[in-house]
């Protein structure tokens, strides 16, 4: 057995150069590897990183789309940092992040925890909190402004009989609200689903051991479900938090502009940081500021979920 294991690492290990003998076999199989994972390398290139470095270029330019983009430097992006409407986008789209993912993460708990007790009709139900997703948004987005129309609206039917009839899609101060409102009820679905399947990953003997132990449920819920069920809300809380920041369809479906930059104080007071983007390089053909916004997005964003795995270390818990 020592001689064969000798005889194995001789033929490994070159005696003159000392280096690693690789051989045939491993060879082609690496070949074969980086031939099946070429086509995913490539299109991330193509269309990931590509248009990142090309954005950042563009960041350093002034360009209309049309004519040649003249270099300028950090020009952009001092001028970002001294934009009062850039500012006002940002804490627009800080605000709706946080109306919608704690709220939404919080919901979809419990309605997690209610479908994992085995109710009757849970397939239904699953399919049911699950069908906003699949929906497009331009669609639940019609269908809603529908719901707030003042006049006509079933939002307001409930409400006059105590008096109220707030303006949600006509009045600044209510806006953001329904705006916030409509993406929880379309995100809540998803989350619940994957929450869920958390839940059901759970062993029992937990739970059995500590209501032997007299554990009520709600202990229970805090000290054994949240804690397993952390790694979960940790995903969800990451990919929330980025789709809040990056907010667009709704935004732009509520706001009814179209063609012109200007749409009035409602427009105002849900305009994102992505809208804004949107607007500056559509529609004011100004292509180099807007990519100067779109690099401080993902930087942002970036600083956002670095701070998150920091975090995790100390909130989230693997089995």
């Amino acid at each position: 057995m020592i001689f064969t294991k000798v005889n194995f690492m001789a033929a490994v290990v070159s005696p003159n150069s000392g280096k690693r003998h690789i051989g045939r076999s491993t060879l082609n199989t690496w070949l074969w590897g980086y031939f099946f994972i070429a086509p995913v390398i490539i299109g991330i290139t193509i269309f990931d990183i590509g248009p990142v470095l090309y954005a950042l270029f563009m960041s350093l330019t002034r360009w209309d789309g049309l004519t040649s983009p003249v270099f300028i430097g950090l020009g952009n992006f001092k001028r970002l940092f001294t934009d009062p409407q850039v500012l006002t986008e940002f804490f627009n789209t800080l605000k709706y992040m946080i109306g919608v993912v704690p709220v939404m993460l919080v919901i979809a708990t419990v309605i997690a925890s209610l479908l994992n007790t085995g109710i009757p009709g849970i397939s239904f139900f699953r399919v049911a909190f699950f069908l906003p997703m699949v929906t497009m948004p331009a669609a639940v987005a019609a269908v809603w402004r529908w719901l707030f129309n003042s006049q006509y609206g079933l939002v307001n039917y409930l409400f006059r009989p105590f008096g109220l009839n707030p303006q949600w899609m006509g009045d600044p101060e209510y806006i953001m609200t329904a705006l916030i409102i409509v993406a929880i009820w379309s995100g809540i679905g998803y989350a619940a689903i994957l929450l869920l399947a958390g839940l059901q990953n759970i062993p029992k003997t937990y739970y059995e051991a500590a209501e032997i132990d007299g554990a009520g449920p709600w202990y229970r819920f805090i000290r054994i479900t949240i804690p397993l069920l952390s790694p979960s809300l940790f995903f969800l809380s990451i990919t929330s938090m980025i789709n809040a920041f990056k907010a667009f369809d709704l935004v732009f479906m509520f706001s009814g502009v179209s063609t012109t930059p200007s749409g009035g104080p409602t427009t105002e007071a849900i305009r994102t940081m992505v809208f804004g983007i949107y607007q500056k390089g559509f529609l004011l053909q100004r292509m180099g500021y807007a990519a100067a916004e779109a690099v401080m997005l993902f930087i942002i964003i970036l600083l956002v979920t670095l701070g998150q795995f920091y975090l995790q270390k100390k909130v989230v818990f693997y089995d």
